[in-house]
């Protein structure tokens, strides 16, 4: 994913499908400077901070 269409996500009111490594998250904040972002797992509850280009939509 792009920088731009995840940081359009995160500001979204909408629900946006968004999934890394096979798992549905929930993107939380993105960081332009080091072109990653923190994101939820919405099966447990975890945060962590990955890569922007990881993530996937749809």
């Amino acid at each position: 994913m792009r920088i731009e269409r995840a940081m359009e996500i995160q500001d979204s009111i909408g629900v946006i499908k968004v999934t890394y490594n096979g798992h549905d998250v929930w993107i939380e904040e993105v960081h332009k400077d080091t072109k990653s972002a923190v994101v939820k797992d919405l099966q447990n509850n975890k945060e962590f901070e990955v890569p922007v280009s990881k993530l996937q939509e749809g």
